[in-house]
């Protein structure tokens, strides 16, 4: 006996869901055996779980093909059904053809005139009355057709043979389970800016996609952060083991000595600061945002669970199904950030505290008072303090940074040499309105204490001796400009050459990876394969 089930409860994990269905069946007393219909082929067939109350006791469970049930296949019924409409049409089409050969009276002479036009005036109307019913025909092929898919694509999947003990007749319940491999999540923020005096307002919503072949209607619906089977196995120990190490010739190498190396440091943050729209409002009159129902959110033993409210749809093979889950306000400092080693443009920026951003790394679209100005990856670090969002690049700002000749010189005494460089920075406020401006800039860092890096003028900048970031935070009126001076000096042993390399700095104060998988992490464990993050 088949057994039809229904989908009406998915949990959506970060790359698979779990899929829950119900049904009934009739069942005699003694024992008997069933085949559930339900898992799809993309379903992990070692993963299904089978319930019936507790009166009913199971023998045997196993996944079988449906030519295994030794049931008729509907798709031979359904395909029996489509050859006999296939045939109707047929035999109608053959019908008008030999009407309107019998309308042809060239060639007959033992017809009267008036029986030839009595048949005249009567074949429009037999013809379109046959025309008709094969319109009909042909519609319901058409829908005979998609059964028959239907039917084939679910003679297909798998099914559950249960064979099971019954005390007594009657109507039982039942539920199956199943983890399915075609099903994901992903967050999706919208961050809108309406001012720089107030908070950002932070949408969360996720795209859930299934590609299992069938469409669940009306199921209920709840999003899990990470993933079922993300660290089940316990790692190994390490055994440490020391031995004496027998270093190579010592070259005297420094960390990104010159400014144009420099530039590249800074280059990891600026690239993620893509050039959006101008800054520019459009009017809405008397016009807001459409606002959903929000999911409901708890956390779990390992991961936060976000319940969607209501039942709904979750269509296979699509785009994606897009659900709101909520949203909330988070306080931000603006500035128009400027990294003018690497580009001579401006971002206007949000300083956001990370414990305000409790939400997993994801792709958002930054709105500036309504006009759409881009996409950025968010990914706030919770081991940093704060993290730096893009909102789009600001015209206001124009920032020119010039050098000025470098100096080379020997220091006989010491037996070095000393290369100085200097750097003019020039900030112009073309509107009519004060900028609070973040200024970034760099200087190389020494890695070999025979090298000696000295920062001889900052214009007050607060520099970060680890890698050479040098801040500064500067107000600059309408219609003025600011300038900044940056110069230092290298000393090194003359009879040496420098090497140097290059380390990336992230602006953004986020960029973990996983060890495991790369994705990036936003906290201590990976939202994709759940390894803990370094």
């Amino acid at each position: 006996m088949v057994v039809k089930s229904k989908a009406t409860e998915v949990s959506v994990y970060r790359n698979s869901v779990s899929v829950t269905r119900v049904g009934s069946v009739s069942l005699p007393a003694g024992r008997s055996t069933i085949f559930i219909q339900g898992m799809s082929k993309t379903a992990k067939s070692d993963s299904f779980s089978v319930k019936f109350p507790t009166e009913i006791h199971a023998v045997n469970i196993q996944v079988v093909s449906y030519e295994e049930t030794g049931e008729d296949l509907e798709s031979e019924k359904i395909a029996k059904e489509l050859s006999e409409l296939n045939y109707n049409v047929e035999t109608y089409s053959m019908l008008i053809e030999l009407r309107k050969k019998n309308g042809d009276f060239s060639s007959r002479k033992d017809i009267s005139v008036e029986d030839q036009e009595k048949y005249l005036e009567s074949l429009p109307e037999k013809l379109f009355s046959l025309h008709e019913t094969i319109n009909k025909l042909t519609a319901e092929k058409e829908k005979i057709g998609e059964k028959l898919k239907e039917a084939e694509a679910e003679e297909e999947k798998p099914l559950i043979m249960v064979e099971l003990e019954c005390e007594k007749e009657g109507e039982y319940p039942f539920i199956l389970q199943y983890q399915e491999s075609s099903g994901s999540w992903e967050p999706k923020y919208e961050v809108r800016f309406t001012g720089e005096g107030n908070p950002l307002d932070v949408y969360m919503k996720a795209k859930i996609v299934q590609c299992s072949g069938e469409d669940w209607k009306q199921v209920k619906v709840t999003l899990y952060t990470g993933n079922p089977s993300a660290s089940q196995s316990i790692p190994s120990l390490p055994s440490v083991k020391l031995s004496i190490y027998e270093p190579p010739v010592e070259r005297v190498r420094g960390k990104g000595v010159m400014m144009d190396m420099a530039a590249g440091s800074a280059m990891a943050g600026a690239q993620m600061m893509q050039a959006a729209a101008p800054m520019m409002g459009m009017g809405m009159m008397n016009m807001e945002m459409m606002k959903t129902a929000e999911a409901t959110v708890s956390e779990e033993e390992t991961m936060t669970a976000f319940e969607l409210p209501d039942l709904r749809d979750l269509l296979s093979d699509t785009d994606g199904n897009i659900a709101s889950l909520q949203s909330f306000k988070v306080d931000a400092k603006y500035n128009s950030l400027c990294i003018p080693c690497v580009k001579d443009t401006s971002f206007l920026t949000a300083t956001i505290t990370s414990a305000d951003w409790p939400l997993p790394a994801a792709t958002a679209a930054i709105y500036l008072k309504e006009v759409f100005a881009g996409n950025v990856y968010v990914n706030p670090d919770s081991e940093e303090e704060t993290f730096i969002l893009s909102l789009g690049q600001d015209e206001r700002l124009n920032v020119i940074r010039k050098e000025l000749p470098c100096k080379t010189q020997d220091v006989f005494l010491k037996n070095q040499k000393k290369k100085s460089h200097e750097y003019a920075i020039k900030i112009t406020n073309k509107s009519s309105e004060s900028i609070k401006v973040l200024l970034k800039d760099t200087i190389p860092v020494s890695t070999d204490k025979t090298i000696v890096v000295d920062a001889s003028e900052l214009s007050g900048g607060v520099i970060n001796e680890e890698n050479g970031v040098i801040d500064w935070e500067i107000t600059v009126a309408d219609h003025a400009s600011e300038e900044i001076k940056l110069a230092y000096t290298i000393t090194w042993p003359k009879d040496k050459q420098i090497s140097r390399s290059t380390d990336y700095v992230s602006v953004s104060g986020s960029g973990k990876k996983c060890p495991s998988c790369g994705a990036s992490v936003s906290g201590k464990f990976c939202p994709v394969c759940g390894a803990p993050a370094k």
